[in-house]
């Protein structure tokens, strides 16, 4: 352990990462109350945010940056995923925003245009928390990403449990809008989705492989 007034703070910057309380006794070699005092003491400073994975597992993201406070994309990106090793670092610039949290429809919109594999991947836990479909089409309308929304609903629905089902309205409009085909990431295209990409002409940037843990 670190000693001195500012060790909790260098504990944060060395620690930065998710940990359960097991994981954090099995990586400084402390003892489960030690443990919880250590996240007791982390949190003091505002170094960490809790989020849940499978069977409601709490866990613990340590980071000295969640001392800027506020909430960020990554942060409810990462609380809608049940899985743990999908979930995000934060960015080393990450964007905190102050006085409200980010809607679930805000939060995709913003995953996939990251335009990475990682993001993508863990967007498709998001579908779960959609309630507002017309928030979600206006704001993938002003970005340009309607389709590129309703072809990963569709993978979504093939590994995500209690995905809720799209409007047709939201499809109908989709429709509309195909016109040559388009990335999520640069460069990428699917093995096992090609049905989808060729209805909605957008190559996906996943395979089954990348989703299995969605279904444990």
């Amino acid at each position: 352990m670190i000693k001195g007034y500012n060790k909790y703070e260098k504990l944060a910057e060395a620690l930065e990462g998710f940990y359960t309380v097991r994981t954090l006794c099995d990586r400084l070699k402390i003892s489960k109350n030690k443990a919880i005092y250590v996240i007791h003491r982390l949190r003091k400073i505002g170094a960490v945010k809790t989020s849940y994975g499978v069977n409601k597992k709490r866990l613990y993201y340590i980071t000295i940056r969640n001392k800027q406070g506020g909430t960020s994309y990554t942060d409810v990106i990462n609380n809608a995923s049940p899985v743990t090793s999908y979930k995000l670092m934060e960015p080393a610039k990450p964007y905190f925003i102050h006085g409200r949290i980010p809607s679930y429809e805000e939060s995709l919109v913003y995953a996939i245009k990251q335009k990475t594999v990682r993001y993508t991947i863990v967007s498709l836990a998001l579908f779960r928390k959609i309630s507002d479909w017309n928030l979600l089409y206006r704001l993938a309308k002003k970005e340009n990403i309607v389709r590129e929304i309703v072809a990963l609903y569709e993978v979504a629905r093939k590994f995500v449990r209690k995905i809720k089902r799209m409007p047709k309205r939201f499809l109908h409009l989709a429709q509309k809008d195909i016109n040559g085909f388009k990335y999520i990431v640069d460069g990428i295209s699917s093995d096992d989705f090609e049905d989808i990409e060729k209805r909605w002409k957008v190559y996906i940037p996943l395979n089954r492989a990348d989703l299995e843990e969605y279904k444990q």
